[in-house]
């Protein structure tokens, strides 16, 4: 028993410096991109539609880390600390990217494409939806459906947020004024997520 707890304290130790590592990691990608259009009082090479996505996502995705954080009744999985700053914190980037493009020289970019305005609003009213038939059919308080269809969104944005950013790039035939470090520190971020869960499964034999 006294070498299982020690074990699974190690486990607890090695996923929280890998957790640590991947909120760096994810925290910093968001940095190099919003310097460069500060720096170039431009956003010419910066996806509008992904500015546009990204702080929804995140939104999605703090309010999912909360609830399940508060309540792990949810059905939300394991919430942790790192989590939710990081969801905190994107959520807050995100949005300073956002406000960017309208403060700052588009380039060649015209108006945000209307596809995306409607597939991000269609987001929310799936949610709404949701969070009224809860409403109507049972305490709101016991509303996991909502949060669980708000990790969905999140999922779903996250799959293709970067389409934009790609098309962009691929149309300019440059990727000037986009930032390559937020791709690889995203990968990072992604790889050590992945890697925590890899960890957590392994020691629980899974």
């Amino acid at each position: 028993n006294s070498y299982r707890m020690v074990n699974e304290d190690a486990v607890n130790v090695v996923s929280d410096i890998i957790g640590w590592g991947y909120f760096l990691a994810w925290s910093a990608s968001f940095y190099p991109q919003s310097f460069i259009n500060y720096k170039k009082k431009n956003v010419g090479g910066f996806s509008l539609e992904f500015a546009l996505l990204n702080p929804s996502g995140f939104f999605f995705y703090s309010v999912y880390s909360v609830a399940g954080r508060v309540n792990s009744g949810l059905g939300t999985g394991d919430i942790t600390n790192q989590d939710l700053v990081f969801a905190l914190h994107a959520f807050a980037l995100a949005s300073v990217q956002l406000s960017q493009i309208f403060i700052y020289d588009r380039g060649q970019q015209g108006d945000i494409s209307k596809f995306w305005i409607i597939f991000l609003i269609s987001n929310y009213v799936t949610v709404l939806v949701v969070w009224g038939i809860e409403v109507f059919n049972g305490p709101l308080p016991n509303s996991a459906d909502t949060f669980l269809m708000m990790g969905y969104c999140k999922a779903a944005i996250t799959f293709v947020k970067y389409l934009p950013q790609v098309y962009l790039n691929w149309s300019r035939k440059s990727c000037e004024g986009f930032s390559w470090e937020n791709v690889v520190l995203d990968f990072m971020g992604g790889s050590l997520s992945f890697l925590q869960s890899a960890v957590k499964s392994i020691a629980l034999g899974q």
